[in-house]
């Protein structure tokens, strides 16, 4: 997810949770030139993200569906070639918290990790489940406050969610699914967020060497087109971002889905394919590197910087919320 974050220090030097950083260069996103894909961060803008959760715990074409079973995950869903997917995680968030089983929650204080002028707080105001979703919001106060970070801090009136399965949940490969809708349709800057993926261990080395996943990130500047993309070592952003990931209504409920193998990975839009990528890292990584280890899921909501394209700006609608109805995977 291009992002734009901030870190302590030379705050351009801290990481990124997840697909959550944006800055760097652009690239054209869809035939109308609406829009350009924002990259992230470089390498050390990542750091604080790889701070987040610590250490993990363990935890698979269009398939058919199978109408004579079930699993936690609904209908038992078939592979092409006639094996049956495994649900390897759920969350329908039932009940009235988030379940910290297979959640942690993102806080700029304990990691050092932001986006734009977000200070991300584990908050009822920001992260929230009842009624059988999850609500990651984004806030405005009355006035500027300090967010504390573990070298320093800065000033800002933005507070956001983000949530994420590290420690709880990772994979390699298979299928994952997330069923959410966004907050605006109408184009004004300053939003930012989405499902995004991010690897448990810097394997190949700090960011982008490892690896990241975006499967739906969402500018409120261009609200009806979600943005899939790989970020790795010799990323071309003209064809590793997807470009045609329309969403009349991204107020609606939409399911976003990666199918992800050694080979290539396809993203779905209500089970639409609308972007396909087979990558290829720069040297000495080979395929399927850097895309070879456990990603974990992220889910946030946020804010931009003060200038740049993607800018919050005082017509920014906030309060605003990222509401999710379920998130799934297979292997």
């Amino acid at each position: 997810m291009g992002r734009s974050v901030r870190g302590r220090g030379s705050m351009l030097a801290v990481v990124l949770l997840v697909a959550l950083a944006l800055v760097g260069g652009f690239a054209p996103v869809g035939a109308t030139g609406e829009g350009r894909v924002q990259d992230p961060l470089p390498p050390g803008d990542r750091a604080a993200l790889d701070r987040w959760g610590g250490t993990a715990t363990p935890a698979d074409s269009a398939p058919t569906t199978s109408r004579a079973a079930r699993n936690r995950c609904g209908k038992v869903l078939v592979k092409p070639n006639g094996r049956r997917w495994r649900c390897s995680f759920v969350d329908n968030f039932a009940g009235t918290q988030l379940n910290r089983d297979k959640w942690i929650v993102q806080q700029t204080h304990e990691t050092g990790f932001y986006t734009g002028l977000t200070c991300y707080q584990d908050d009822p105001s920001t992260v929230a489940v009842g009624n059988g979703k999850l609500r990651v919001s984004v806030r405005k106060a009355r006035r500027e406050f300090s967010c504390r970070l573990p070298g320093g801090r800065f000033s800002t009136p933005y507070s956001g969610g983000m949530v994420g399965t590290r420690t709880k949940f990772s994979q390699t490969y298979g299928r994952w699914e997330v069923r959410a809708k966004f907050p605006t349709a109408k184009r004004v800057s300053g939003l930012h967020g989405g499902y995004w993926m991010y690897p448990f261990e810097q394997t190949y080395g700090p960011w982008p060497e490892s690896g990241e996943i975006d499967v739906a990130e969402w500018w409120s500047k261009f609200p009806r087109r979600i943005i899939p993309s790989l970020h790795f070592d010799g990323r071309d952003r003209r064809v590793d971002s997807g470009r045609n990931c329309l969403v009349p209504k991204p107020t609606r409920f939409h399911t976003y889905r990666l199918l992800w193998t050694p080979k290539v990975m396809r993203f779905f839009v209500d089970g639409r394919q609308c972007f396909k990528r087979s990558w290829q890292p720069r040297l000495p990584q080979r395929a399927p590197q850097p895309f070879d280890h456990p990603f974990s899921f992220i889910l946030h909501l946020g804010v931009g910087k003060a200038g740049g394209p993607h800018k919050v700006t005082d017509r920014t609608k906030v309060p605003a919320t990222f509401v999710v109805d379920y998130a799934k995977a297979w292997r």
